[in-house]
C-alpha cells in the first residue's frame, strides 16, 4: 500500500498489529500446552481469549476507517516463533521450557504495548477518537498480561532456585548444627568427630 498521509501510516500500523494479534492467537495455545505450571497455563489461556477480543477491537477500527484489513506481514511473532523452535531443538526440561515461554510471552507483550502506544498517539493526532477507546482497551490488557507473565516468571525462577539449593535427604553433612553424635562416636573439641581425618572435610 502507498503511504502518502498520516492516515495511511495509521492504517499501515493497524494492519501490522492485526497481523501480530492473529499470529499470537495461534501461538498462545502452543505455549499453554507446553507449560508445566498450572498458573502459567492459565495465564496463556486467559490471554488467548483477550487476544481474540483484541482482534475484534481492531476490526472495529477498520470499520471506523471504512477500510478492509490489508496484508501487512509483521516479523515480530515470526521471530519469536523461530526463537521458540530453536530452543525446542535443545531438548530442554519441562521447567526450563515453561520459563522460556513465560519470557517469550513477556517479550511479545512489551512489543505490543509499544505498538498500541504508537497507534493511540496516531489516532489522536488524526482525529480518530472513536478508535482510541478500542485501542486503549487492548493496551490495558497487554499491560496487565505483561505484569502477570513477569510475576510468574519471577515466582517460578525463585522456586527452581530454592529447589536447586535444597539439601539432599539422608546425606552426610545435611544434619542440623545441633545434631548429636551416633552411639560409639565421640566428638573432639571444636566439633570434629573422633573418626574424622585431620585436615579433611568430614562431609
Amino acid at each position: 500500500m502507498a503511504i502518502q498521509s498520516p492516515r495511511d501510516l495509521f492504517l499501515y500500523g493497524l494492519c501490522a498489529m492485526y497481523d501480530v494479534e492473529r499470529k499470537l492467537d495461534q501461538m498462545l495455545p502452543i505455549l499453554a500446552q507446553e507449560s508445566l505450571d498450572a498458573q502459567a497455563r492459565e495465564a496463556f489461556t486467559e490471554h488467548e481469549q483477550e487476544t481474540r477480543q483484541h482482534i475484534s477491537n481492531l476490526e472495529q477500527c477498520f470499520q471506523i476507517l471504512g477500510s478492509q484489513p490489508m496484508i501487512v506481514e509483521s516479523n515480530m511473532v515470526a521471530g519469536l516463533r523461530r526463537d521458540h523452535d530453536a530452543f525446542l531443538q535443545q531438548q530442554p526440561p519441562a521447567q526450563a521450557l515453561t520459563m522460556f515461554d513465560l519470557y517469550a510471552g513477556y517479550q511479545s507483550e512489551c512489543l505490543e504495548i509499544a505498538g498500541y502506544h504508537n497507534l493511540i498517539d496516531a489516532a489522536n493526532s488524526i482525529g480518530l477518537s472513536q478508535c482510541v477507546p478500542l485501542l486503549q482497551q487492548n493496551l490495558q490488557q497487554e499491560i496487565a498480561a505483561s505484569q502477570k507473565l513477569a510475576a510468574l516468571a519471577h515466582q517460578l525462577g525463585l522456586q527452581q532456585t530454592q529447589l536447586g539449593r535444597a539439601p539432599v535427604p539422608n546425606q552426610p553433612g545435611n544434619q542440623p548444627a545441633d545434631a548429636k553424635p551416633t552411639d560409639g562416636e565421640s566428638v573432639r573439641p571444636g566439633g570434629q568427630s573422633a573418626g574424622a581425618k585431620p585436615g579433611l572435610c568430614n562431609c
